[in-house]
C-alpha cells in the first residue's frame, strides 16, 4: 500500500493515495519498505567514565560518528549507555551523557540505558526511580569485567529494584572468576597471542551465568534481557525457561551468526580486531544453534554490540601489543579493547543472510528482531518499531531484489563510522537500504548522507511491554 507522512508522523495507509499538491513523493518500484531499525546496544562516546579513562581505550566514534553509521544501515534509533563507575552518582552521569549528546549532536533518534556498577542505597531508592521519570527505562548489569561486576547479593538488589519501578535489566552474563582464573592461566604460560582470548572465556563461564541469571530472575518474579547470547548451551537454558512462561529475554548479535574463533588466529596481531566478549566461537554448530535460535523464536531482539575500537593509534586494538608486559612481541589479548563495530551492517546482515540467502526467516521475523521487538521491549512501541498510523515516520526502502547487484563489502572506508576496519570485510551482501527515512525526512539515499546531526531526537521512554 501507500504510506502517507505529514508532520513526521504516519498519518495514512492505503492503495492509490492522492497526494496534496505541495507533496514530495517517493517511488519505491515494488521495494520492501520495512520500519526504521531499533538498535538497542549501541555504544558511542563512552571514554568519559572513569573506567573507561583508566583503562586508556578510547571509543573511535563520537555520538555523531556512530548514528550517522546507523541511519546508513537502516538504523533510525540507537539506545545508549549512561555508565556509572563506583563511587559516582547515576544522575551526573546520565545528564553528562545528555550534555555530551547536545555536544555532538545525532544523526538518529537516541536514548540511554544506565549501566550501574555500584547500587547503593540511594542509587536504589532515589537515582533509579528519577532515572524512570526521565524515560530510562533500563538498566545494564554486568557478571563480569573488573571494575563493573556486581556481586550476586547486589544483582538480587538490582533485580528487586527493578520489579519495584518496572524497569528492564539487561544482563553480561559471564563467570567472572572463571574467566580470571583463564586468564591467568593461559598468560603464566606465554598464550598470549589475540586467539587465546577466545580460550580464556570458554562457553561454560557463559554457560554458568545465563543459569545463575534465570534463576535470579524467577526468584524474584522480574523480566531480564540475557544479551549477546553465543552458544546454544545459554541458549538452550534460556529455551527451557521460555517454555516456562517465565519473562526470559534474548539478544544475539552478527558476529554470532558470522564470525568465528579462527579469525582471532589471524597473524601480525590482527586476530585483535575480532576481539570481543563473549568471543566468537569455535565449533560450527555453534553459529547453527544462533541461527537456529533466530529461527524458532528464542531470540527476542538482533543488536549490533556496536562497541568500536580503531586497530591503529592510540588507545585501538594496537594496545595489546603497546602495554604487553615486557615488551612480549605476540602482544596480550589481555590488553586489547574488548568489542566490535557493526551499527552499519546489523540490519543489511540479517536481511541479506537471513531473509535473501538462507531463506530462513521472512521478512516479518526480520522486523521483529530489528525493530518491533526492541521497541516493545525498550518501551518505545508503538511510536518506533511499526508501520501504521500515529506512528513516527522511521522508514527503510530496501534496494529492489532484481535491482540491486550484490555488493562485497571490502573496506571499512565503504562505511560511515570512524572506525579503520570491520569485521565484515569481505562479506557479500544481496541488498542494502536504498532510503532511510527519519521521522519523514529522507537521511540516506543512494549510498549517500542526506541528514545532519542536528536530526536526531532524545526519545524518553516508557515500560517494557513484552512482559
Amino acid at each position: 500500500c501507500d504510506i502517507g507522512v505529514k508532520n513526521g508522523i504516519i498519518t495514512s495507509l492505503g492503495r492509490d493515495l492522492a497526494p496534496s499538491a505541495n507533496a514530495k513523493v517517493i517511488y519505491c518500484e515494488g521495494a520492501i519498505v520495512t520500519p526504521g531499525g531499533v538498535d538497542g546496544h549501541v555504544h558511542l562516546a563512552q571514554d568519559r567514565s572513569a573506567n573507561a579513562r583508566s583503562s586508556g581505550y578510547l571509543c573511535a566514534d563520537t555520538i555523531a560518528t556512530g548514528t550517522r553509521s546507523a541511519v546508513a544501515g537502516g538504523t533510525t534509533t540507537v539506545l545508549l549507555f549512561a555508565e556509572q563507575s563506583r563511587g559516582d552518582s547515576v544522575i551526573t552521569e546520565v545528564e553528562a551523557y545528555h550534555a555530551l549528546a547536545k555536544e555532538q549532536g545525532s544523526y538518529s533518534d537516541y536514548g540511554f540505558h544506565v549501566i550501574v556498577t555500584d547500587p547503593t542505597e540511594k542509587v536504589l531508592t532515589e537515582e533509579l526511580p528519577w532515572a524512570v521519570e526521565q524515560g530510562l527505562t533500563s538498566i545494564k548489569i554486568y557478571l563480569t569485567y573488573k571494575h563493573r561486576k556486581v556481586s550476586d547479593s547486589e544483582f538480587l538488589r538490582l533485580l528487586h529494584t527493578a520489579r519495584k519501578l518496572g524497569i528492564t535489566t539487561m544482563v553480561h552474563a559471564e563467570n567472572a572468576d572463571l574467566i580470571e582464573f583463564m586468564t591467568e592461566k593461559l598468560e603464566s604460560e606465554g598464550l598470549t597471542e589475540p586467539v587465546y582470548h577466545a580460550q580464556s572465556h570458554p562457553a561454560s563461564a557463559e554457560a554458568e551465568a545465563t543459569h545463575r541469571a534465570v534463576v535470579f530472575s524467577t526468584i524474584m518474579d522480574v523480566p531480564i534481557l540475557i544479551v549477546h547470547v553465543s552458544i546454544p548451551e545459554s541458549t538452550n537454558i534460556i529455551r527451557k525457561a521460555q517454555t516456562k512462561l517465565q519473562p526470559i529475554f534474548a539478544e544475539t548479535c552478527p558476529q554470532y551468526l558470522m564470525l568465528d574463533e579462527k579469525k582471532l588466529a589471524h597473524e601480525h596481531f590482527e586476530g585483535a580486531k575480532f576481539i570481543c566478549s563473549p568471543p566468537p566461537r569455535t565449533d560450527p554448530r555453534d553459529l547453527e544453534a544462533i541461527w537456529q535460535g533466530i529461527i524458532n523464536g528464542t531470540f527476542t531482539i538482533f543488536s549490533s554490540d556496536h562497541c568500536p575500537y580503531r586497530y591503529e593509534g592510540e588507545g585501538g586494538k594496537k594496545q595489546g601489543i603497546v602495554n604487553a608486559t615486557n615488551g612480549n612481541p605476540n602482544g596480550m589479548f589481555h590488553h586489547v579493547p574488548n568489542g566490535l563495530p557493526g551499527v552499519e551492517t546489523r540490519m543489511p546482515i540479517l536481511f541479506s543472510e537471513g531473509v535473501l540467502r538462507r531463506r530462513c526467516i521472512d521478512v516479518k521475523r526480520f522486523v521483529e528482531l530489528t525493530s518491533e521487538n526492541p521497541a516493545k521491549l525498550y518501551g518505545l512501541y508503538p511510536k518506533k518499531g511499526a508501520i501504521q498510523i500515529g506512528s513516527d515516520a522511521d522508514l527503510v526502502v530496501w534496494h529492489s531484489a532484481d535491482k540491486f547487484k550484490p555488493m562485497v563489502l571490502k573496506h571499512a572506508r565503504d562505511l560511515h563510522d570512524n572506525c579503520d576496519y570491520s569485521p565484515y570485510e569481505g562479506v557479500e551482501f544481496k541488498s542494502w537500504p536504498k532510503i532511510t527515512i527519519l521521522r519523514g525526512k529522507v537521511i540516506f539515499k543512494d549510498g549517500k548522507i542526506l541528514g545532519s546531526q542536528e536530526d536526531g531526537q532524545f526519545v524518553k521512554r516508557g515500560a517494557s511491554t513484552l512482559p
